[in-house]
């Protein structure tokens, strides 16, 4: 039973890794997809409603953070607060 736990348990050591690494892969091919965004001209930017500064601030995040997960909770932050700048 004991070596039955045990190998469960490196199996689970495993999977995280490789779950991790998964993620940040993720957060990887993401910042990607802003950086195609930056080539915008500003007034599509406006139209999406993303100012540059912050797709800029997107992608210097750490890896092992979601950067549209970011962009979304910000996005949410603003709204709530009504603050509605000027882009």
């Amino acid at each position: 039973m004991r070596d039955y736990i045990l190998t469960q348990a490196e199996g689970r050591d495993h999977a995280s890794v490789f779950l991790g690494l998964i993620r940040l892969f993720i957060n990887w091919r993401r910042r990607k997809t802003l950086r195609m965004l930056i080539a915008l001209e500003d007034h599509m930017l406006r139209d999406i409603g993303v100012p540059r500064d912050e797709l800029y601030r997107l992608i210097k995040l750490p890896l092992s953070v979601d950067p549209l997960w970011e962009l979304e909770r910000q996005c949410r932050l603003r709204h709530s607060k009504g603050i509605m700048r000027d882009i």
